[in-house]
């Protein structure tokens, strides 16, 4: 009954929330990119089986092969999951997240209980684990014992065995005996006892001894008998222990030489110790039965939490996602579309692909983080770090931050970082390193030995641009032969700190500074002759570039040639920005939009932290922030026409670090500081062949509510729509190359069903187009 009750709710699930998993969005809607290969947990029902990961949950129906990936924006309550249960009474999954919050999935919705999350304390409220005893689901937390009602959602008691001073990591019971384990010592309580919420009414398991060092962390009630899972800083230093009468044995004669991740039940009969390579299972005699181990398997397990049916062993694994073990030699895996892991830096798109630095600095200095190179394309992603590019390996290199793709052929990425080999560039199967010694790219003038390359951009003709932080000339390029060059961009701009880079539609450089303010370079089309370069610098102050700070944090260039300029106290906006290299210092100050509001002049987004400017394919402004989520300016910046947050959409943190546009569709991907997340906007890049010009969906099928979105079309273009007579029904202007139509007339009623037409036209009236799509009622 249960497993006819959990696939009907995951059909369930499927039908409500669409055509979700593995597939482009549609207009308007949102897709959370989650980490492939960082599974945490399974659970299994007969043959559906439940895995978590950092910030969703992959369902997989083994019998129908049906798959859905549930997160925040499709179902989830919140993002960053911590542990996930199956309780056989309730045919429930409990899922538990890292602030406290609880989600309840069953065969009819997904209910959230909130009230840990909701608790008023200092202190982290994480969810560490799930156990039922009796009527009651209890709940080890990261500062007390939660009793959860399931049928009601609702926490009846809360236990204190540490005064909420410590975390409990994991429960065990034994008839009316509740135990709490603590990363030094192993408490215990009787549930009868009406006092258990107080410390005092806890005591300590003396069979285990209390340390000071090292750390348990997980427990299990195994034929009577408690299994304590013991971890030591070393590698491999770990060991499996069971409570005897007088104290503790080790599960077998040795301590392991691999690293343990988790121990635990598999049926009554059967045990798991799941390790770094392997996995050993022992019977109810807690003797070593069977192993499935990396060396059988020719591929490297690492498994996190096992579970078991009649198919075999499924394991949550810490780098590769689920897997199926059929036997001892024989495995499945079953990947989920997303990138290998969650680090993101920042990023760059061209025409087909979306690539991504995972580095990271901390502050103005190298974090010393190798996670490298993620790459999306048709759907599919791909990652490249130290351990996995030939040309990487033994070299000291770290802190991936920057990456462009080369517009003239997208197989070539380069990534930048802050290291001893400061430029990478791969080209399909091939990867160069420049460096001091065969490119003008220096280290940095504090004599760290260390080069940072803070920005890399390719122009239109495949020139390579790379920002070289703290050195004298900060500007160079390796042009379409290889040869490089490098600038001097003037004596401010002489060992700073540099930032971002970008190249407008005049092919002027423009480039960030943390302190000297925003930077821009015009080389008049010649790569070897400086003699007519010129260039200019804004900062702060009437004259000087009137920038709101000096802490330049973002830039874009528009269509219109305005660059914009994003700091840590607002934005400002270079109107006119070719000119401003011929004109004479204070004539070309940066102009700080304002509008008027209940009375009073303010400048739109006021001081904000301004993080990332996109321009989109209708020249309006998506900006991101430190604290305040997204913004949608109009193309003059004078009204806000969205704010996404936290509160208002499926956005998963206010906290952004990067944007990229995907230019040919509207997908705007965001880097926050909890993951990567994508939405389906409604503007594009101009198609002036018509060549991709599409109209989905099409047919419009009952039941259908997002708008119909014509792509492929000329800039600003006037659409009209009429039906079979020639009827006008609806008429709008494109956002760039995309419009879209919300299935209404005019007055503002839904059409009925029929063929309706589509025509195209710019709004000088040329490249007529038409196409057609059939609506449904």
């Amino acid at each position: 009954m249960r497993y006819s009750k959990v696939k009907v709710f995951v059909l369930i699930i499927t039908l409500v929330m669409g055509n979700y998993f593995w597939a482009q969005i549609g207009m308007g809607q949102w897709r959370l990119h989650v980490a492939s290969g960082q599974a945490i947990d399974v659970a299994i029902v007969d043959n559906t089986v439940f895995t978590a990961f950092k910030n969703g949950i992959f369902v997989y129906n083994s019998d129908t092969e049906e798959e859905e990936l549930l997160t925040d924006v499709n179902g989830l309550s919140d993002i960053d999951v911590s542990t996930i249960y199956y309780d056989e009474v309730e045919g429930a999954i409990l899922v538990g997240y890292e602030n406290g919050n609880i989600d309840k999935i069953t065969s009819d919705n997904i209910y959230n209980i909130p009230a840990i999350k909701l608790a008023q304390i200092p202190n982290s409220k994480r969810i560490n684990r799930f156990q039922r005893s009796g009527d009651f689901i209890y709940v080890a937390t990261d500062f007390c014992v939660s009793k959860l009602d399931i049928q009601k959602d609702e926490i009846k008691d809360t236990y204190y065995p540490t005064s909420g001073n410590e975390a409990i990591l994991d429960l065990s019971f034994s008839e009316d005996t509740i135990f709490a384990l603590t990363s030094n010592m192993l408490k215990y309580g009787l549930l009868s006892n009406p006092a258990l919420p107080d410390e005092s009414q806890w005591q300590i398991e003396t069979r285990l001894p209390i340390i000071n060092e090292n750390s348990y962390t997980e427990i299990e009630s195994f034929q009577n008998k408690l299994i304590v899972l013991f971890k030591r800083d070393g590698y491999g230093m770990d060991s499996v222990f069971f409570l005897n009468n007088t104290g503790v044995s080790l599960l077998t004669d040795v301590p392991f030489s691999l690293e343990i991740n988790s121990i635990n039940i598999l049926n009554d009969s059967s045990f798991a110790v799941n390790m770094d390579g392997a996995i050993y299972l022992y019977d109810d005699l807690l003797e070593n039965i069977a192993s499935y181990n990396s060396n059988n398997m020719y591929t490297w397990i690492s498994p996190l939490r096992t579970v078991r049916n009649g198919q075999g062993i499924w394991s949550a694994d810490k780098t590769k996602g689920l897997f199926l073990f059929t036997s001892g030699v024989g495995y499945k895996r079953y990947p989920i579309v997303g990138p290998t892991n969650n680090d993101f830096y920042s990023m760059d798109w061209q025409k087909d692909k979306l690539a991504i630095a995972s580095g990271r600095l901390n502050g103005k200095l190298p974090s010393f983080s190798t996670n490298g190179l993620h790459l999306f394309k048709n759907e599919e992603w791909s990652f490249h770090n130290v351990t996995t590019v030939d040309a990487w390996e033994d070299k000291n290199i770290w802190d991936f931050i920057d990456v462009a793709v080369n517009p003239v052929n997208t197989d070539e990425v380069a990534v930048s970082s802050y290291s001893e080999e400061p430029l990478s560039i791969f080209n399909n199967d091939s990867v160069e390193l420049f460096n001091d010694l065969n490119s003008t790219l220096k280290f940095t003038s504090s004599g760290n030995g260390w080069s940072l390359v803070s920005g890399v951009s390719y122009d239109e003709y495949g020139n390579l641009w790379a920002l070289n932080g703290y050195t004298e000339n900060p500007l160079n390029v390796k042009d379409t032969e290889g040869n490089w060059n490098s600038f001097d961009c003037g004596g401010t701009a002489r060992n700073i700190y540099t930032k971002k880079l970008v190249i407008d539609f005049n092919n002027h450089l423009w480039f960030a500074s943390s302190e000297k303010g925003l930077f821009g370079y015009n080389y008049n089309e010649s790569l070897t002759n400086s003699s007519d370069d010129q260039y200019i610098q804004l900062k702060t102050g009437s004259s000087q570039g009137n920038l709101p700070s000096d802490n330049v944090t973002a830039i874009a260039a528009d269509f219109d040639g305005e660059i914009w300029i994003g700091t840590d106290a607002g934005f400002a906006i270079l109107y006119n920005a070719s000119n401003a290299f011929d004109a004479s210092p204070g004539e070309y100050d940066a102009q700080r939009v304002k509008v008027s509001f209940e009375g009073n002049v303010e400048y739109v987004l006021g001081n904000t932290h301004i993080t990332d400017i996109e321009v989109d394919g209708g020249n309006r402004k998506w900006i991101s922030t430190l604290n305040a989520g997204i913004l949608l300016l109009s193309p003059d910046g004078s009204e806000i026409l969205e704010q996404f947050t936290t509160e208002n959409s499926p956005l998963i943190s206010n906290n952004i670090f990067d944007l990229k546009l995907d230019q040919s569709n509207g997908e705007l991907y965001i880097i926050t500081d909890k993951g990567l997340i994508s939405y389906r906007s409604d503007a594009s890049y101009e198609d002036p062949t018509y060549d991709g010009f599409v109209v989905f969906p099409n047919p419009v099928r009952p039941g259908f509510s997002g708008p119909v979105t014509i792509q492929g079309i000329r800039y600003n273009s006037d659409v009209k729509i009429t039906d079979a007579s020639g009827n006008l029904v609806y008429k709008t202007t494109s956002n760039g190359g995309t419009a879209t139509w919300n299935c209404k007339a005019i007055n503002g009623e839904p059409v009925t069903t029929g063929v309706y037409f589509i025509w195209t036209a710019t709004n000088v009236g040329k490249d007529k187009k038409v196409g057609k799509v059939l609506i449904i009622k």
